[in-house]
């Protein structure tokens, strides 16, 4: 990765009188890289991204790009561009226009309109140059937005949620362009969003906000196989979050819930006997057996829920556990043995299949409610 777009966030903080949006944020974006900020409405990823953009200036800390100091340099001199989640066209100019306003502020003479013409065939848009934003899609608008950001040729460009207008046929499109040209001009994307999918497919580093602070950050395989905390592990879904008290600790941690579920995996951290602790399985890793559990790593449920995917059917059941419990099986093998509302199976996975959860941030996700 380069330093050209490197991106370090040293105690970053921003406060409205008594409330703290950001907290003390300390982090490192790698030039040249896609980064993806994630966490509940709330969580303020946005207000990180505002302070990055300019658009607010932090209360405390440090913000550097390309390892200049930035923090209370204006906006258009810091080498970053910022797609708006609403696009912000002009509806009266055309798409050339709208492209080029950018280069008009700063001072750039007739051939503004060429360069905003070769970016918007960037963007697949050349053949529409002269159209109205009111003549496209969604979709268009949106690759206009995205030109106009390009098109003064920034270091870092910015996005807050720029799919969340779309449907979710576009929002694929959508997500294989984004990738496609941040491959193509190998400079940082900083993109929040709130939808899970959308950032492990896009993503070479996900950073995982809640109340203000990074709960995680990391590859997305890391973060989604590796939950830093309950948090974690509910809000990026796929897992299922199991409370349980150790009975005995060592290299292998051997563990039992409060109705009598056995539970034996390796420890991620040091505990105690009688600690209590929370680990994870991924729904992808259950199996669904008749019957009454028997043997470590099983747990007794009955089926409340089936919902055919496609590819998989999850089937989601109530234990004796306060989580939610959900199994994603493979198609071909549920409809084998298929199951029905009420039906009484034992839940069961491997001991390689379980991460113990080593944070301590128990949160519903909810932002709001802290």
């Amino acid at each position: 990765m380069s330093k050209v777009g490197e991106i370090i966030l040293e105690k970053v903080t921003r406060s409205y009188g008594a409330v703290t949006a950001v907290h003390a944020v300390d982090q490192v974006i790698e030039g040249g890289s896609y980064c993806c900020m994630i966490g509940p409405s709330g969580c303020g990823k946005s207000t990180l991204l505002r302070m990055i953009a300019g658009h607010e200036t932090p209360t405390s800390g440090r913000i550097l790009i390309g390892g200049k100091d930035v923090t209370h340099v204006r906006t258009g001199e810091r080498g970053t561009a910022l797609m708006f989640q609403n696009y912000a066209l002009f509806p009266h100019l055309n798409l050339t226009d709208n492209v080029a306003f950018p280069l008009k502020i700063h001072g750039v003479g007739a051939e503004r309109r060429d360069r905003a013409r070769e970016m918007l065939a960037r963007v697949q848009l050349g053949h529409m140059a002269d159209r109205m934003p009111s003549q496209l899609s969604g979709g268009q608008q949106q690759r206009v937005a995205l030109a106009r950001a390009l098109i003064t040729n920034p270091q870092v460009l910015l996005l807050d949620e720029p799919l969340s207008a779309l449907d979710e046929f576009l929002r694929l499109r959508m997500r294989v362009e984004l990738k496609r040209l941040q491959n193509d001009l190998g400079i940082t994307f900083i993109h929040v969003t709130h939808t899970q999918p959308e950032a492990i497919a896009l993503a070479d580093k996900v950073i995982v906000m809640d109340h203000g602070i990074i709960e995680q950050a990391g590859p997305p395989r890391d973060i989604y196989d590796h939950p830093h905390s309950p948090y974690v592990a509910r809000f990026m879904g796929g897992q299922n979050v199991v409370c349980a008290k150790v009975l005995v600790a060592g290299d292998q941690i051997e563990a039992e819930s409060t109705e009598g579920g056995r539970f034996a995996f390796a420890p991620r951290a040091t505990v105690r006997a009688g600690q209590e602790i929370r680990f994870a399985v991924r729904r992808d890793k259950i199996r669904l057996e008749p019957g009454q559990a028997a043997g470590s790593n099983a747990m007794c449920g009955r089926v409340v829920n089936v919902e055919y995917q496609g590819t998989f059917v999850k089937v989601e059941l109530v234990t004796a556990q306060t989580d939610e419990f959900v199994a994603y099986l493979p198609e071909q093998d549920f409809f084998a043995r298929p199951l029905r509302f009420g039906d009484e199976v034992v839940a069961r996975w491997l001991p390689q299949d379980v991460c113990m959860l080593v944070g301590t941030n128990n949160s519903s996700g909810d932002a709001l409610a802290h």
